[in-house]
């Protein structure tokens, strides 16, 4: 009996210990269920107020597409069209602007208390209500009020961007500094993956069952990422005995707020300038990214050489559906497995223009193609158009030592809440505006905006380039041999310089000048 208990304990501590080794790459398992769920309702949602709104109408949207084809819209159509756009638009700034607040919100308290997990449950809670309520809905009737509420839960949670700055904290804090680039590709890659499953999934499930079990599985994964976000996900333990830890005033708000003003005294601080640098080219580049995805259906769908072989309106919307999930897929994968690659031969900076190029080669070659299997060479040319994002969240964790991590990624995400309504409206009236003109305009116009995120990231890659060692992360061993660390860390205590070796040297660096300069 004796032996047969002492036997038991190793396998227990085996079986422990292989949960530990694991348990880091729960976030990834969360974020995929958040996102699968959050790709389905966003289509589901538009479908389904758009459904509900020509119903009162008494239009159906069957008969809506294809008129639109032939140009012969009756005025009930128009007024129906017309109510759809402003209420799906009105339901998309109810969950933005909340989320704008709430991320930063956040992202301050997660930096002062220690507790980066809010930023992840939250927004998972947030979810499950919104599906919950239009789940209820579809059991009571239809009620655009409800809508909206559920709009604004999901805001007040922190909406995927809250989401996305908590999983970026935990996937570049649970590995090691030259890990962080694959560790962002495989959340990325995870994104993009769900975005292709769900796109699929709704375009087939809404046309043979309706909105009710789509909606109920969307719920369903929301519960999953819940319940392993509060209970699966362990918080990353802190050094709360840093020297540059910021000490408690006794004012909340100040102590809680404070921090995040610090981001915007640039000055001549290199470290806070190559933030805001890499923060522009990543928001520039998602307003992009995000408006041109929702205007590219609509454009695909008037292409006449596509309606020559899909004589089925249904029929075409699901074949771009699947082609565009494919482009999302193949840019998944070819994001998770090339970073590695990559970095053998070239800098970051070159390699998130790769990101941009790879996007402006096949957005016109979408754009100027006139036959159908020409145009499935596009999945190729925008195979890399996702590398941009994970390697400009790792650029920017560089400069910031964990504690302030927080505040840092709520504001790079913050800004996407409003990119999420504000860059589909703007493709939207300039693909409307020019529809006569050229169809392909706002293709052309998106390539052009890809200007401002190279333009950001040729100023990270010059100044990278007159001062590459700013990026390079503090090793114990190398201490004393960075420029200037051995005149700084001769006037620190023994205990503080230990507690400085884990710490960026850009963010030490920040700390001695803003020091200097009080």
């Amino acid at each position: 009996m004796a032996q047969a208990g002492v036997e038991t304990e190793p396998k227990c501590q085996k079986c422990w210990h292989y949960f530990d080794t694991i348990q880091k790459y729960f976030v990834e398992v969360a974020l995929f269920f958040f996102f699968l769920s959050r790709h389905m309702t966003l289509p589901l949602f538009q479908e389904y107020v758009s459904e509900e709104i020509h119903k009162q109408h008494h239009v159906k949207f069957l008969e809506m597409a294809l008129e639109m084809n032939q140009a012969n819209l009756s005025m009930s159509i128009k007024e129906a069209e017309h109510d759809s756009a402003l209420s799906i638009l009105g339901l998309q700034i109810a969950e933005g602007l909340p989320a704008v607040i709430t991320v930063i919100i956040l992202g301050a308290v997660s930096d002062r208390t220690g507790r980066r997990r809010i930023m992840l449950w939250l927004p998972c809670l947030g979810s499950v209500l919104y599906c919950l309520i239009y789940v209820l809905l579809m059991y009571t009737g239809w009620n655009l009020d409800g809508l909206f509420m559920a709009s604004a839960f999901r805001g007040l949670s922190g909406s995927m961007t809250a989401f996305l700055a908590g999983a970026t904290y935990f996937g570049i804090n649970s590995v090691k500094p030259h890990e962080r680039v694959s560790r962002l590709a495989i959340q990325e890659f995870l994104n993009g993956g769900a975005y292709a499953i769900a796109n699929i999934m709704v375009g087939f499930w809404v046309k043979d069952s309706g909105f009710l079990e789509p909606y109920w599985f969307a719920l369903i994964c929301s519960m999953i990422a819940l319940l392993i976000s509060y209970f699966l996900i362990q918080e990353i333990p802190q050094n709360r005995d840093s020297p540059n830890r910021r000490r408690d005033t006794g004012n909340c708000l100040k102590d809680t707020f404070t921090p995040i003003m610090k981001y915007f005294k640039c000055g001549q601080n290199k470290p806070l300038i190559k933030i805001w640098l890499a923060t522009l080219a990543f928001q520039s580049y998602a307003l992009v990214h995000i408006g041109q995805e929702n205007t590219m259906v609509m454009f695909l769908g008037g292409q006449k050489y596509l309606h020559q072989t899909h004589l089925e309106v249904t029929g075409l919307s699901v074949s771009i559906g699947v082609f565009l999930s494919v482009i999302m897929v193949v840019a998944a994968l070819a994001t998770a497995l090339t970073p590695a690659l990559f970095k053998r031969f070239l800098s970051d900076t070159t390699i998130i223009i790769l990101g941009f190029l790879s996007k402006a080669l096949g957005t016109l070659w979408i754009a100027v193609v006139q036959n159908e299997t020409v145009l499935y060479f596009a999945i190729l040319l925008l195979a890399f158009e996702l590398l941009p994002f994970p390697m400009l969240r790792s650029l920017v964790s560089r400069d910031i030592a964990p504690a302030d991590q927080g505040s840092l990624f709520a504001l790079m995400h913050c800004g996407e809440s409003l990119i999420f309504f504000l860059g589909p409206l703007m493709f939207t009236a300039i693909y409307a505006g020019t529809l006569h003109y050229y169809r392909a305009t706002v293709l052309i116009v998106s390539i052009i905006l890809l200007v401002l995120p190279v333009s950001f990231t040729l100023g990270l890659k010059f100044l990278a380039y007159k001062k590459p060692e700013d990026y390079e992360p503090m090793e114990e061993s190398q201490a004393e041999s960075n420029i200037g660390g051995e005149q700084r860390l001769e006037t620190r205590e023994p205990s503080e310089i230990s507690s400085l070796a884990n710490e960026p040297i850009s963010f030490i660096q920040l700390s001695a000048n803003n020091t200097s300069t009080a």
